[in-house]
């Protein structure tokens, strides 16, 4: 608190132009929405990872929320590490292993640790994370002693392995079920998923569980699915896309984790949290594609993006839908091909004509209800991405290309919409 408010009194008092945040987490992302937005200041986030938000989003995800904060003036240098602070009275210089950067304000945004240091010296037991350890009555190793909030590691529902959690929430939930046992009860806190939600700007940034990066590390063989959908019918008038990326397990089809970017409304965090409600009860794609959820037109499609995106992962696990993700296409984008890969839009000749004009030599034009009369024009010896707008129409592609015994395809998730947020400009 007293540093906040020392930050604030000297941004009031016009002595900061510039701003540098160390740390891209939720703490320093919304330190620079609100340098940038509220006050107008220079500001600047370096983060040693190569990505914003990292283990908590996958790499896709976080592109596509740092593009969004760049368009509002927020800069960043990624796998970058601040070695030196140097200034006199204040800090003035920033010195990283790749740059230095002058600035008028240095907030350090690096994480959390526990302060278990009197639980320490109590002799009450402590993770290995620093942590003080609790059972699900959130007694410590002293039955006569209670901790829980920032201080204390809980069970992480679908690892199994014990988790930390600093937020806010998870404390006074915590809270309630230790005074329910001080008070003569017997309360238990089962563990958690892992939920958030983050604004930034005119994005929201919302998960539960685990990512795919994380899922890999914790030993899964996971895979993501992502689509972008309207949040409302398509036909309604004030409609925003949604993008929401689902992970789960490959074998078994358990969920493991989703994440979400839309608008700065309700609508992705309430994806989220629906979810979040069934994730400790380890659903499966089913449990997806088959969630009952409130419908109307100003609200949702008849067909739901979490519906559609369960969907979307059990065509990816059957193989029906055989991707390519933003970040693959990038690369794939950059490459020279040498007449190797052609890339098929499927959307009509008006959105399609611009990218055939500058690419003739690799961006063909063929619309997925043409495909069937329009079959030899499809070219048999390339290698063939296939895109559309939101990958609908390209997965629709796919399944008719399949049945012609057309087989070396790649649907891009997402469509050009994830090209778009993503923040590549072909």
């Amino acid at each position: 608190m007293h540093a906040a408010i020392a930050i604030k009194e000297r941004i009031a008092t016009g002595k900061v132009g510039k701003a540098l945040i160390i740390g891209g987490g939720f703490i320093g992302l919304e330190m620079a929405e609100a340098l940038t937005d509220m006050w107008g200041i220079e500001t600047t986030v370096v983060e040693i990872t190569s990505q914003i938000l990292p283990g908590i989003i996958s790499k896709n995800m976080a592109k596509m929320a740092q593009d969004h904060m760049e368009e509002n003036g927020v800069s960043f240098f990624l796998k970058e590490r601040v070695e030196r602070l140097e200034g006199e009275n204040k800090v003035t210089r920033v010195f990283t292993n790749k740059r230095t950067i002058e600035t008028d304000l240095v907030i350090v945004s690096v994480g959390i640790e526990p302060n278990s240091e009197l639980a320490d010296k109590a002799g009450l037991k402590i993770s290995e994370s620093g942590a003080i350890v609790v059972n699900k009555k959130m007694q410590t190793s002293d039955p006569d002693i209670y901790a829980g909030g920032d201080v204390v590691e809980v069970n992480n529902l679908i690892t199994g392995k014990p988790g930390y959690y600093p937020l806010g929430s998870m404390a006074n939930r915590q809270g309630r079920i230790i005074g329910t046992n001080l008070a003569g009860g017997n309360d238990e806190f089962p563990g958690a998923v892992g939920s958030f939600v983050v604004k930034l700007f005119d994005i929201s940034v919302s998960a539960v569980g685990l990512s795919i990066d994380t899922a890999h590390k914790e030993g899964f063989d996971a895979v993501s699915a992502m689509v972008a959908q309207f949040d409302r019918a398509h036909f309604y008038p004030e409609k925003d896309l949604m993008y929401l990326e689902l992970v789960v397990e490959r074998k078994t089809e358990k969920v493991l984790g989703i994440q979400g970017i839309g608008n700065k409304g309700d609508g992705t965090t309430g994806r989220i949290n629906a979810v979040a409600a069934i994730l400790p009860y380890q659903p499966t794609l089913h449990e997806i594609s088959n969630l009952e959820l409130a419908y109307s037109p100003p609200f949702s499609s008849a067909m739901d993006i979490l519906n559609a995106l369960g969907n979307t992962a059990e065509n990816l696990l059957d193989e029906k839908n055989r991707v390519l993700d933003v970040d693959e296409f990038a690369e794939l984008w950059k490459q020279k091909h040498d007449g190797e890969v052609v890339f098929l839009d499927c959307r009509g000749w008006g959105n399609a004509k611009p990218f055939v004009k500058r690419y003739p030599e690799k961006w063909q034009s063929l619309p997925q209800d043409q495909l069937l009369t329009r079959i030899d024009e499809v070219p048999k010896n390339k290698r063939i991405i296939l895109i559309c707008n939101t990958g609908v129409r390209s997965y629709e592609a796919q399944i008719t290309l399949d049945q012609q015994g057309i087989r070396n395809t790649a649907n891009l998730q997402g469509g050009m919409a994830c090209v778009k947020k993503w923040g590549m400009d072909i």
